[in-house]
């Protein structure tokens, strides 16, 4: 349905850093479901808190910046 060459460049990146970002809160809710996490107060939904967001922030950021040093060297 969409192409590379269809869609705006500079939308690509904030795709791939919100795509990236709900794959790692996935995985996160996913880990403490699997280990049994006791929900605390300063949760979101009883499944993940402030630092989960920002360290889900500096992933998607991260793996965002590489993608696209990648793409450059091609």
């Amino acid at each position: 349905m969409f192409n590379e060459t269809t869609m705006l460049p500079k939308i690509q990146p904030i795709l791939y850093a919100v795509s990236a970002f709900i794959v790692f809160t996935i995985l996160s809710v996913l880990l403490k479901f699997i280990t049994n996490h006791r929900p605390t107060d300063d949760e979101y939904f009883g499944l993940f808190g402030k630092k989960d967001i920002l360290l889900g922030a500096l992933v998607a950021l991260i793996l965002t910046f590489s993608h696209e040093r990648k793409k450059k060297l091609k």
